[in-house]
Protein backbone atom coordinates (compact mmCIF):
# COMPACT_ATOMS: atom_id res chain seq x y z
CA UNK A 1 0.00 0.00 0.00
CA UNK A 2 1.11 3.50 -1.42
CA UNK A 3 1.17 6.34 1.41
CA UNK A 4 0.72 8.58 -1.61
CA UNK A 5 -2.71 9.45 -2.46
CA UNK A 6 -4.75 10.90 -5.21
CA UNK A 7 -7.90 10.89 -3.12
CA UNK A 8 -9.38 12.07 0.29
CA UNK A 9 -7.25 13.10 3.54
CA UNK A 10 -7.72 9.53 5.52
CA UNK A 11 -5.39 7.38 8.07
CA UNK A 12 -4.77 5.12 5.64
CA UNK A 13 -1.98 6.79 4.38
CA UNK A 14 0.31 5.48 7.62
CA UNK A 15 -0.54 1.88 7.45
CA UNK A 16 -0.55 -0.22 10.94
CA UNK A 17 -1.29 2.78 12.98
CA UNK A 18 -4.33 4.01 14.97
CA UNK A 19 -2.35 7.18 16.06
CA UNK A 20 -3.69 10.42 13.82
CA UNK A 21 -1.34 11.56 12.02
CA UNK A 22 -0.94 15.25 13.11
CA UNK A 23 -1.98 15.90 16.75
CA UNK A 24 -1.08 18.77 19.29
CA UNK A 25 -0.65 18.32 22.81
CA UNK A 26 -0.48 21.26 25.75
CA UNK A 27 2.26 20.31 28.38
CA UNK A 28 2.13 22.07 31.87
CA UNK A 29 4.06 24.53 31.36
CA UNK A 30 1.40 25.90 28.72
CA UNK A 31 3.42 24.91 25.43
CA UNK A 32 1.59 23.44 22.36
CA UNK A 33 3.43 20.24 20.84
CA UNK A 34 2.65 19.53 17.51
CA UNK A 35 3.61 15.69 16.04
CA UNK A 36 3.76 15.05 12.45
CA UNK A 37 3.90 11.26 11.94
CA UNK A 38 4.95 10.03 8.16
CA UNK A 39 2.14 10.24 5.97
CA UNK A 40 0.75 13.65 7.01
CA UNK A 41 0.24 15.77 3.63
CA UNK A 42 -0.50 19.71 3.76
CA UNK A 43 -3.90 18.96 4.44
CA UNK A 44 -3.37 17.66 7.83
CA UNK A 45 -1.03 20.15 8.42
CA UNK A 46 -3.24 23.44 7.86
CA UNK A 47 -5.88 21.87 9.91
CA UNK A 48 -4.01 21.30 12.75
CA UNK A 49 -2.12 24.46 12.90
CA UNK A 50 -5.49 26.49 12.73
CA UNK A 51 -6.17 24.91 16.34
CA UNK A 52 -2.85 26.76 17.72
CA UNK A 53 -3.31 29.95 19.12
CA UNK A 54 -3.07 32.90 16.85
CA UNK A 55 -0.05 34.48 19.12
CA UNK A 56 1.72 31.00 19.47
CA UNK A 57 5.64 31.26 17.46
CA UNK A 58 7.71 27.82 17.00
CA UNK A 59 10.45 27.34 20.01
CA UNK A 60 11.90 23.78 19.14
CA UNK A 61 11.81 20.48 17.45
CA UNK A 62 12.56 17.00 18.38
CA UNK A 63 11.63 13.44 17.14
CA UNK A 64 13.49 11.11 14.07
CA UNK A 65 10.43 9.60 12.33
CA UNK A 66 7.53 11.20 14.40
CA UNK A 67 8.46 15.60 14.25
CA UNK A 68 7.56 17.13 16.75
CA UNK A 69 7.65 21.06 16.83
CA UNK A 70 7.04 23.17 20.17
CA UNK A 71 5.17 26.37 19.85
CA UNK A 72 5.14 28.49 22.64
CA UNK A 73 2.89 31.68 23.49
CA UNK A 74 4.11 34.97 23.51
CA UNK A 75 3.08 36.81 27.63
CA UNK A 76 1.31 39.39 27.08
CA UNK A 77 -0.18 41.04 24.39
CA UNK A 78 1.04 39.92 21.24
CA UNK A 79 3.45 41.48 19.56
CA UNK A 80 1.67 42.45 15.79
CA UNK A 81 -0.97 44.38 17.90
CA UNK A 82 -0.53 47.45 19.17
CA UNK A 83 -2.56 48.22 22.54
CA UNK A 84 -5.73 49.54 21.56
CA UNK A 85 -5.56 48.79 18.11
CA UNK A 86 -7.75 46.18 16.37
CA UNK A 87 -5.81 43.78 13.86
CA UNK A 88 -6.99 44.04 10.24
CA UNK A 89 -8.90 41.21 8.89
CA UNK A 90 -7.54 41.38 5.62
CA UNK A 91 -5.80 38.36 4.22
CA UNK A 92 -2.63 40.98 3.33
CA UNK A 93 -2.16 41.77 6.95
CA UNK A 94 -1.40 38.07 7.38
CA UNK A 95 2.09 38.99 5.71
CA UNK A 96 5.12 40.74 6.49
CA UNK A 97 7.68 41.70 3.78
CA UNK A 98 11.01 40.60 4.29
CA UNK A 99 14.13 42.64 4.07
Amino acid sequence: MSIFSSGNFGAWRTPGGDSPLVATHVTHTGDHELTIRPGADVGDLVAILATLPADAFFTEHFGDVDAVLVFRQVPGLPAMVPANGKPSADPAAASLPRP
